[in-house]
């Protein structure tokens, strides 16, 4: 495990979940949950996201995708010569790890749920009550250090019922580092942090890679979700002759952030972050600003993979998003593709989807080509882990009569060199 994630954190988290394991099915309807009765025709599958709330800009193209999936499922599922029908039980987190725990226990133990998916790094709760009560879960958008480390587990031991494909917060350090480094950009970094599990754990780990490769930190710290004054940072990197910034950030944070800077006149080289750029209503929200910044690169509309369920590589799938909603394609939707691929491959293999502990053996057997990559579990190291590759990738403004203001480039593939890039990576002081 990472050394950044501490023993602290590892402590004060694990009873977060215990408490919401426990408590989750009172706060949900002030009353106790009955199991359904359930057909034995019909697998239930449960699908929990981030809808609404500070984190909903991931589950932007979720609807759709479930979309496409209940009408792929619209004359059910044949496994083992039967044919089952499938219902999908669709619920949002609000962002909240508190409904979290609620929806876990909503779903195994009042709904029932055949399988359970959550796209949404504040799964957890949820799968402890699926490791608890015996039900096969599948997860994926988080990092697989913190997948281990919220519930004390460990790629050693894993988890009895829950899984997770995701890259590592480790390579994403690599990327981010090795971009950097071959830039040329003077190393200082100046560095914050939302105040959250992944926040914590991405300091800890930038800061000794910074250290271990010759670059100097200038720490602006972890913030909460309510600020909206960056003001202190700003003036620590203007006055620390940072040229990088970097960080967990939303996009509303971070627009404020950009905002100080511009008036306080910080001049930066790269402007590298997770989570804000992401996505291009990250991008979009710094008006005609937004180029030149960067990000991880974790799905893009450009790769060579496939869907095992539709047959369709990554350009068909996002340029039939766009037609269909009129919003820019967004590096989510590959995963939320794909957990239903994962899903669904893991049922067919069982042979009896109605046998939660061969849904879950075929789960751990799974080695699948997907439309991200590859997902394979059966051959991972590490238990309950099936890791995914990352790169980073840069924001350039699209040509003129272009329907989207930005569009993502892969720049560096450390981690991935299956990925190929696409441009150079630029200084911020060439799009200027």
């Amino acid at each position: 495990m990472n050394k950044h994630l501490n023993g602290s954190l590892l402590a004060n988290r694990r009873q977060i979940i215990k408490g919401l394991a426990a408590g989750g099915a009172a706060a949900t309807l002030g009353m106790p949950y009955f199991a359904r009765a359930q057909s034995t025709d019909t697998i239930r599958i449960g699908y929990i996201d981030q809808f609404t709330g500070m984190r909903s800009n991931f589950a932007e193209t979720a609807p759709w995708v479930v979309e496409q999936m209940q009408a792929h499922l619209k004359d059910g599922i044949e496994i083992g010569g039967k044919r089952y029908a499938v219902e999908i039980l669709q619920r949002d987190s609000q962002s909240d790890p508190n409904r979290m725990g609620s929806l876990g226990n909503e779903l195994v133990l009042r709904e029932n749920v055949d399988l359970l998916l959550v796209a949404d790094g504040l799964a957890a709760p949820a799968l402890e009550i699926c490791d608890q009560n015996g039900t096969p879960a599948i997860s994926t958008i988080l990092q697989w250090e913190p997948f281990y480390a919220s519930r004390g587990s460990s790629p050693e031991k894993g988890y009895p019922w829950s899984f997770l494909f995701f890259w590592s917060g480790a390579d994403i350090i690599k990327n981010y580092i090795g971009m950097w480094g071959a830039s040329g950009i003077d190393k200082v970094v100046g560095t914050f942090y939302e105040d959250n599990d992944f926040g914590r754990g991405f300091s800890g780990g930038m800061t000794a890679s910074l250290q271990g490769a010759g670059f100097k930190e200038v720490p602006g710290g972890l913030f909460k979700e309510q600020v909206d004054d960056f003001s202190n940072q700003v003036a620590a990197f203007r006055d620390g002759g940072a040229k990088i910034v970097t960080g967990l950030v939303f996009p509303q944070h971070f627009a404020t952030f950009w905002g100080q800077a511009q008036q306080a006149g910080l001049e930066l080289e790269a402007a590298t972050i997770a989570a804000a750029f992401v996505f291009p209503s990250g991008v979009e929200v710094l008006g005609d600003r937004g180029a030149g910044m960067s990000t991880e690169i974790w799905f893009n509309n450009k790769l060579p993979f496939k869907s095992s369920l539709t047959g369709e590589n990554a350009e068909t799938f996002c340029s039939a998003y766009e037609a269909s909603t009129g919003r820019q394609w967004a590096q989510p939707m590959g995963y939320h593709h794909a957990i239903w691929e994962v899903g669904l491959a893991a049922l067919k293999a069982s042979g009896d989807p109605k046998n939660r502990a061969a849904v879950r053996d075929a789960i751990a057997g799974l080695d699948l080509d997907t439309i991200i990559g590859k997902v394979d579990f059966k051959n991972s190291k590490m238990k309950s882990v099936a890791n995914t590759w990352v790169t980073m990738g840069q924001w350039h403004k699209s040509a003129e009569g272009s329907k989207f203001p930005y569009e993502l480039f892969v720049t560096n593939n450390v981690t991935a060199p299956q990925v190929p890039v696409q441009k150079a990576f630029l200084p911020l002081s060439k799009f200027r």
